[in-house]
């Protein structure tokens, strides 16, 4: 008697519990864990493979399957942040400005600055272009223009950018975006320069900032265009 309910009693216990493995494809076995314990919550024993990424499993039936079922919709290849590529023009205004020719691309943006602001000409004084990924940042830094004597410098900064929408609809956020210059007047240099967040759609062309570039109030002016790079 007393041999049959030891026997029943193994039983028992092994009806109730259940072992499956888990081989991972693509998430970290670290990763993996994290799921487990937390699906498992405390009732079921997660064990690491020694001779590949996987998981071993025991506990309740009922649990395994929703450990397996949150593991499997986690363990999918990644989807690559798409890249970005962005483009800054240093624009100055009025007839005394140094500077080039504009691309005719700007032609849209220019007649819009010349017209509300009555600006005389705009020239290029410098074009800046970063590539980066969706959701990171960027930077860039140099000498504006063809100066001579002292250099003027910029530096331009953005913390992130951000990819909306669906393709054909997209909108470009800039966050964090800072652009500084370094002027050279005579012997002294003056710092000028703005902060702000950008929302642009892909493709388009704006305007976003206004400084002096000297001490007869020379303007100049930024514009940014950025477009997704499949």
């Amino acid at each position: 008697m007393k041999t049959l309910f030891l026997l029943c009693f193994t039983m028992s216990l092994w009806g109730q519990n259940a072992a499956l493995v888990i081989q991972l494809k693509h998430i970290k076995v670290g990763y993996g864990l994290q799921l487990a314990n937390a699906f498992g919550n405390g009732k079921v024993n997660v064990q690491t493979r020694p001779d590949s990424p996987g998981l071993v499993l025991s506990g309740p039936p009922e649990l395994l399957a929703v450990i397996e079922s949150a593991i499997r919709k986690a363990d999918v290849p990644l989807t690559p942040a798409p890249n970005v590529e962005l483009t800054f023009y240093i624009l100055a205004g009025g007839e005394g400005a140094n500077g080039g020719p504009l691309p005719e691309d700007l032609s849209g943006v220019t007649k819009q600055v010349k017209g509300l602001l009555g600006m005389a000409g705009l020239k290029m004084v410098e074009s800046i272009q970063i590539r980066t990924r969706a959701g990171s940042g960027g930077e860039a830094s140099g000498v504006m223009g063809k100066s001579v004597g002292n250099p003027s410098y910029y530096q331009l900064r953005f913390g992130e950018v951000l990819v909306e929408g669906e393709p054909g609809a997209r909108f470009l956020r800039l966050g964090h975006l800072k652009f500084g210059g370094k002027i050279a007047i005579g012997q002294n240099y003056v710092e000028t320069g703005f902060n702000t967040d950008v929302d642009l759609r892909d493709g388009q062309k704006i305007v976003i900032g206004k400084s002096s570039l000297d001490t007869s109030g020379t303007p100049f002016f930024i514009v940014v265009t950025g477009k997704v790079v499949e």
